[in-house]
């Protein structure tokens, strides 16, 4: 015969599957917060009781530091995007040629592959660090003459970079944001991209407003993301507060470190 709280326990484990739903994460608050709503005269130390049972039981397993997933879910793949030959040779030799030991470069036609509409024109991004912008501009302006600019602002986007097919924006890079190695070139991590599009409205206007936030659906339920990742970046940029804001909107509070 079961004793109560043994009934209890089979109760929310048939809950577990509504409770995540699409979501490949929730987070050990959310948790407490969803036993705690079927029986409000639990006390926290009982609730931690349960959810440690449920996970001797491999009816929910640790996928970080105060973060679940169920035993059968995918935490979905690392965002690998295909560097583009070109810009992934034109990186080598400018880092080459200016001895240059911090930086990445990226495309937003990789943001394609996240949003509802495909946005045509793209433009290629290098970051390097402030004391190296003015070099590697010139660098790059060398080789590839008028497609190049310099931390442009909104006239210049508007004006010229649109005009320009293949634009190739230098930007300065933020101390610490994470990044990746692709087959020998510097790139961002999916948190990276993500905090950028929070962070520059103007530069990255085309993915604003209801795109960002598919953006950020398409990105959490697809891919891998490292929470403390994207929100100590996000504080980086003073975006900690928008992040929040954001993820909570869109039922993403499992990407909110505990």
């Amino acid at each position: 015969m079961l004793l109560p709280d043994e009934h209890f326990l089979i109760f929310v484990e048939h809950q577990l599957h509504n409770w995540f739903g699409d979501q490949p994460v929730l987070s050990r608050k959310e948790l407490l917060e969803r036993v705690a709503a079927l029986n409000p005269a639990l006390k926290k130390g009982t609730l931690d009781v349960y959810l440690h049972r449920l996970a001797l039981r491999n009816q929910l397993v640790h996928a970080g530091r105060g973060v679940y997933a169920l035993p059968d879910a995918s935490l979905g793949p690392d965002f690998t995007p295909a560097v583009p030959p070109k810009l992934a040779k034109l990186w080598q030799e400018v880092a080459a040629e200016l001895f240059l030991d911090a930086g990445c470069v990226w495309t937003t036609q990789w943001l394609n592959d996240f949003t509802s509409h495909q946005v045509m024109r793209t433009v290629q991004l290098v970051e390097v660090a402030p004391e190296a912008l003015q070099s590697t501009y010139y660098a790059l302006k060398d080789r590839l003459g008028g497609r190049v600019f310099l931390q442009p602002d909104a006239h210049v986007l508007e004006l010229y970079v649109a005009e320009t097919p293949e634009a190739v924006l230098v930007l300065p890079l933020v101390s610490r944001a994470p990044l990746r190695q692709l087959n020998g070139t510097p790139v961002p991590r999916l948190e990276k991209l993500l905090v950028d599009l929070l962070s520059e409205p103007v530069l990255l206007a085309a993915y604003q407003g209801e795109e960002l936030r598919t953006i950020y659906r398409t990105a959490a339920h697809r891919y891998r993301l490292d929470a403390r990742t994207l929100l100590s970046y996000a504080k980086r940029r003073g975006r900690g507060p928008a992040l929040r804001e954001l993820l909570r909107a869109e039922n993403l509070s499992s990407l909110l470190p505990t």
